[in-house]
C-alpha cells in the first residue's frame, strides 16, 4: 500500500502549483482592468482564492518540501493538469457562462494544447476570455511543471526530476534552472516576433497577439469560430505556417541555430525528418484533395496549410475537413498520430520516435547480413548509435507507440457507441486522433452540442496524450494499489 511518506511527498509538492495558479489568477485579474473590464475581475480573484487557499491548507498540513523521487514527480505531473484545469474552468464558468463540464473541458484543452473549444462563437467572448484561453495555451506549451519550476525554482536533484516527469530530457545548458531560463526567454522574444510578423502580414494587432501565443505553443485556440479561415488570407496563413513549425521544432536547436546559424537546423535529425514528412504528406494530401476542390491551386493552399497544423499538432484551420474524403482524413490523422519534434512545445508520438521506428528495419537487415560476432551500428543523422542504445531508445518508441493505438482504437470504438450512425468511421477516427494528438483540427464532433460521455472522454484523451499515457496509467495504478507492487 501507499505510505504516508509518499502522500506527503506528492502533496506538498503540490502544493507549490496552487501558489502558482494563485499568481496567474492574479495577474489576470489585474489585466481586466487594463482591458477595460473590470467586472470580470471578480471571476479571477474567486479563483485566485480558491487556488490559494488550497496551497495555505496543503502548506499548513505539510510545511516542508522533501525531494520527490521520479516516481513522486509522474504522479505530481499526471495531476497538475486536472488541478490546473479545475482553477481554469471558474473564469470561464462565471464570465462565460458555459456549463461546469465544458468549462472544465476548456481548460484541459488550452493547458495541453489541443484547442478544441465548447464556446460556439469565440469571437463575441469578452477580449479577457480570448486573451486567457491563448494565454492558457502559451504557458502549456511548456508543461504545467516546467511552468512551476520556472517560478517556485529551488535547487536540488528535484528540479531535474520534476524536470524530467513531463518528458523533457534534453537540456540546453548543464543546469535545468539555466535550461528553463533560457527557454522562457527565447520563447517570450519568439512570441513578440510572431505578433510583428502577423501584424505585417495583415492581421489586426489584438489578433496577432492572442494567434502568436497559440501559435508558438501549437495550441490552435483562435478569436474567431472559423479559426484561420476567418481571414482568407494567404499572407497570414503563410505567416502561421512558419510561426508554428518553429514552434514544433526542438528548443534546443532553435537555440543552436541562433547561435550557431543555419547549418544546425539543418544538421538536426529530427527537423530534416519534420521537413521531408511535411513536404511528401503535404504533395499527397494535394492529389488526393485536387478533385474536391476542381484546381491544383486551392488543393495546394489548403492541404499543406492543414498538413503543417496536422503535423506540428497546432490545430489551427483554413479548410472545411468534414468535406474531404475519408483518405484525405485518415492521411491527416497519420500526421496527427507522428505528431511534431521532442523537445517541443508538439505533441503526437513525436518525430524522434518514428525515426528510431524506422531504424528498426535497418538495424535488422544490418544484423542479417553481417557475421555475429561484428558489432552493429546504426548513423543517426551526423551521431553513430550502438544497438545497445538504439534497442533502448526502441523500446520506449515501442511501448509508446503501442499505447497510443490502444487508446486511439479503445477511444475510436467508444466514441463510435456515443455518437451512433450520425458520423462515419473515417470521422470519427480523424478527431479521436486530433483530441488525443492534442492537434485541434475538427470536422464537427466536437463543440458544445457534443454528448456529455463524448466530452468526458476527450478530456482524458487531451490529458493521457499530452502526458503520453504513461504517467496517467501509473496515476492510476498509485491509486489503486499504491506504490508497492
Amino acid at each position: 500500500m501507499t505510505s504516508g511518506r509518499d502522500i506527503e511527498v506528492i502533496l506538498s509538492n503540490t502544493k507549490e502549483l496552487f501558489l502558482v495558479m494563485s499568481i496567474i489568477m492574479l495577474v489576470m485579474a489585474g489585466v481586466c482592468f487594463l482591458l477595460g473590464e473590470p467586472q470580470n475581475s471578480i471571476a479571477f480573484i474567486d479563483a485566485f482564492i480558491v487556488s490559494l487557499g488550497i496551497g495555505v491548507l496543503l502548506w499548513m498540513v505539510f510545511p516542508d518540501i522533501p525531494e520527490p523521487e521520479l516516481r513522486h514527480a509522474i504522479i505530481i505531473a499526471a495531476l497538475a493538469y486536472p488541478i490546473v484545469a479545475a482553477i481554469t474552468m471558474i473564469p470561464y464558468y462565471v464570465i462565460q457562462g458555459i456549463p461546469p463540464l465544458d468549462a472544465f473541458f476548456e481548460g484541459m484543452s488550452g493547458w495541453t494544447g489541443t484547442g478544441m473549444t465548447m464556446i460556439a462563437d469565440p469571437q463575441n467572448s469578452d477580449r479577457v476570455i480570448q486573451l486567457w484561453r491563448s494565454t492558457t495555451e502559451w504557458l502549456g506549451g511548456f508543461g504545467v511543471i516546467v511552468l512551476m519550476i520556472t517560478i517556485l525554482i529551488r535547487p536540488g536533484t528535484s528540479t531535474y526530476v520534476l524536470y524530467q516527469s513531463e518528458s523533457h530530457k534534453e537540456k540546453i545548458h548543464p543546469s535545468v534552472r539555466s535550461t528553463v531560463r533560457t527557454m522562457w526567454g527565447l520563447y517570450v522574444i519568439l512570441t513578440i516576433l510572431g505578433i510583428f510578423l502577423l501584424y505585417i502580414a495583415g492581421m489586426p494587432l489584438w489578433d496577432s497577439l492572442n494567434h502568436s501565443l497559440a501559435s508558438f505553443a501549437t495550441g490552435g485556440f483562435s478569436i474567431y469560430p472559423e479559426s484561420i479561415a476567418a481571414y482568407d488570407s494567404i499572407w497570414i496563413e503563410m505567416a502561421i505556417s512558419l510561426l508554428v513549425i518553429i514552434g514544433a521544432l526542438p528548443f534546443v536547436v532553435i537555440y543552436r541555430t541562433i547561435r550557431d546559424g543555419k547549418m544546425a537546423l539543418f544538421k538536426d535529425i529530427q527537423a530534416r525528418a519534420m521537413f521531408i514528412i511535411i513536404i511528401f504528406g503535404a504533395m499527397i494530401l494535394t492529389a488526393e484533395n485536387y478533385f474536391t476542390y476542381g484546381n491544383i491551386i486551392d488543393s495546394a493552399r489548403y492541404s499543406l496549410f492543414q498538413f503543417i497544423s496536422a503535423v506540428t499538432t497546432t490545430g489551427f484551420q483554413t479548410a472545411d475537413i468534414a468535406s474531404w474524403t475519408p483518405t484525405a482524413m485518415l492521411i491527416m490523422s497519420v500526421a496527427m498520430i507522428i505528431g511534431g519534434c521532442a523537445g517541443s512545445t508538439a505533441s503526437g508520438i513525436k518525430v524522434a520516435r518514428a525515426i528510431f521506428l524506422t531504424n528498426q528495419f535497418k538495424l535488422w537487415s544490418k544484423k542479417t547480413l553481417m557475421s555475429k560476432s561484428a558489432i552493429v551500428t546504426i548513423k543517426l543523422g551526423n551521431k553513430r548509435v550502438t544497438e545497445d542504445a538504439l534497442n533502448q531508445e526502441l523500446s520506449e518508441a515501442t511501448l509508446i507507440s503501442f499505447l497510443w493505438v490502444v487508446s486511439v482504437l479503445a477511444s475510436v470504438m467508444i466514441m463510435s457507441h456515443i455518437l451512433g450512425p450520425q458520423y462515419d468511421i473515417a470521422k470519427i477516427i480523424f478527431e479521436v486522433c486530433s483530441v488525443h494528438g492534442n492537434v485541434g483540427l475538427s470536422c464537427g464532433i466536437v463543440g458544445p452540442g457534443l454528448h456529455y460521455l463524448g466530452k468526458i472522454l476527450f478530456i482524458f484523451d487531451m490529458w493521457i496524450g499530452r502526458l503520453e499515457i504513461i504517467p496517467v496509467l501509473l496515476l492510476i495504478r498509485y491509486l489503486i494499489k499504491g506504490f508497492n507492487l
